[in-house]
């Protein structure tokens, strides 16, 4: 016989720890208030201790960085800033250099949000992990609208320990803020009474915050999440909304960001039409090769729900997909992880550096309440069917594994994190004043970073030193002679010995040209 028991054992086993579970839900519910506000205090304090131990409060990638400086220039009062020069020599990914100005090429809702921030005085590090202690009460207020007060309680505690929620909270991405903004349009439109006005009104507001937070995730989330608005109601026909009156309201709810995007546009790109992403993203649809490359992409995002998340509820997703019971669905809500896969499946990118599938962090909440709510359907376990039994049990152990996946990651985040702000410690280290860096190449053995994503300068150019970008042609000095007013250094990462060097450049000023010689 079995160590672990006789079969009947393990289910009663089983149905204890799950009954466990919903007690411990039932309990939540009981004092909504103070459970609500422990959660939420814990996961800012948690993620805020991964943004400054684990992270370093450091930008991880050029998307960050480019959030960051757009928003430093947006409370500075402009959308942009003069240009340093050579522009070769300090170009930065992602930011665009033009005659007389430099700008950040990104959607302008989430550094929005940032420069608001600055000016109230709150610290930029501090928004991401507020952020999240309202995503995980927006997730339990979804839960409690589409189904129960136990699966609202349920998938906030899901969503809470993964990896994949906490380090996204810890970054300066723009995903909790996105996630934010269509999980609070989509308990909107959960309302058992969308009739006043004011329901579509805010539904459009909302989505069309996320649509310039971030273009293509607000669009294929935000039109789910207004169909679900505009769904019949089965029970009373009086409660029923007019579809034609309430799209019109949804629509004067975003004409606000409509405008200020064609404004926006209009000042950067000149046509209200483009958008300052087009350069960099319109090749990327159904790039050369899309078929096999996306396949190779996507079988990346799954692995890492996988290795993000606990592992069973992406699987669990698309299963209950086909199977939910008829009185579980929730129409469009259900489908937005599988329309986001098809969508991304034509868009050819992996997404750079990332916590987790990061293009898929806002639907991965919608997901995680369908999954809870098909887990945790039956009031017990005891007699249930064997499927109900294995999800639970599954569920339940990779949630147990959860602490060891975080602590597996921070590790390896804090080690590659370290890596990147090599450049910039050695810099301090060294007390360099009134200097250039050119930066050769890539940096960082585990997970390299390119030299573009590391010039960075500010918004105003006032620290002691300038960073740049070594132009490969063997000939620094001829670069770093443009900028003579800095001491040239030169810093490259010796790959062999998994380490920096920053040396000084011995430039002898360039000769004067020759005196022609007279008539």
């Amino acid at each position: 016989m079995s160590s672990s028991g006789p079969p009947r054992a393990r289910d009663d086993r089983l149905a204890r720890v799950y009954a466990g579970v919903l007690s411990a839900a039932d309990a939540a519910l009981q004092r909504p208030l103070l459970a609500a506000g422990l959660g939420a205090l814990l996961v800012t304090l948690v993620a805020s201790a991964t943004n400054e131990w684990i992270l370093q409060d450091f930008a991880n990638s050029g998307d960050e960085y480019n959030y960051l400086y757009q928003a430093e220039t947006f409370a500075a009062g402009r959308l942009w800033n003069a240009p340093l020069n050579p522009p070769q020599v300090f170009a930065t990914n992602y930011i665009v250099q033009e005659p007389g100005r430099v700008f950040s090429s990104f959607p302008f809702g989430w550094p929005l949000l940032l420069a608001g921030a600055l000016e109230a005085g709150i610290p930029v590090w501090a928004v991401n992990p507020l952020l999240a202690a309202v995503t995980v009460w927006l997730v339990w207020w979804l839960g409690t609208r589409l189904y129960s007060g136990r699966v609202g309680v349920l998938a906030a505690v899901l969503v809470a320990v993964s990896p994949f929620f906490l380090f996204n909270a810890a970054s300066y991405f723009s995903h909790t803020f996105c996630g934010v903004l269509l999980l609070g349009a989509a308990c909107t439109a959960s309302r058992d009474d969308r009739r006043p006005a004011w329901v579509p009104v805010l539904v459009g507001v909302l989505v069309g915050w996320a649509v310039v937070a971030r273009y293509l995730t607000g669009v294929v989330c935000g039109v789910p999440i207004v169909l679900w608005l505009l769904r019949p109601d089965p029970r009373s026909q009086t409660l029923n909304v007019n579809r034609g009156q309430t799209l019109a309201l949804v629509a004067l709810g975003g004409v606000p960001w409509v405008v200020a995007l064609a404004a926006y546009n209009e000042a950067m790109t000149d046509n209200p039409l483009r958008l300052t992403t087009t350069a960099l993203t319109v090749s990327l649809w159904f790039r050369e090769g899309w078929l096999l490359r996306s396949a190779d992409i996507l079988s990346t995002h799954l692995l890492r729900h996988l290795l993000w998340t606990p592992p069973v509820l992406v699987l669990a997703y698309f299963y209950f997909l086909r199977r939910a019971p008829r009185d579980l669905r929730r129409g469009p809500l259900d489908w937005m992880l599988a329309l986001t896969v098809v969508v991304l499946y034509f868009y050819v990118e992996r997404g750079g550096n990332q916590y987790g599938p990061r293009f898929h962090y806002e639907v991965f909440l919608f997901a995680t309440v369908f999954v809870a709510a098909n887990v945790f359907r039956l009031p017990t376990l005891v007699g249930a069917p064997s499927r109900d039994r294995w999800a639970f049990g599954l569920l339940a152990g990779s949630v147990l594994v959860m602490p060891l996946a975080f602590a597996a990651h921070a590790i390896t985040e804090r080690r590659v994190v370290l890596e990147r702000m090599d450049p910039f410690v050695q810099v301090e280290r060294a007390g360099l004043q009134d200097a250039l860096v050119l930066i050769a190449d890539r940096v960082g053995t585990i997970r390299t970073m390119g030299a573009a994503d590391l010039t960075r300068n500010g918004i105003d150019y006032e620290d002691e030193v300038l960073f740049g970008l070594d132009q490969a042609d063997d000939q620094p000095c001829r670069w770093a002679r443009l900028v003579p007013d800095r001491a040239p250094y030169f810093y490259a990462w010796d790959h062999a010995a998994s380490k920096g060097q920053l040396s000084r450049l011995d430039c002898v000023k360039a000769p004067a040209a020759p005196t022609p010689p007279g008539p």
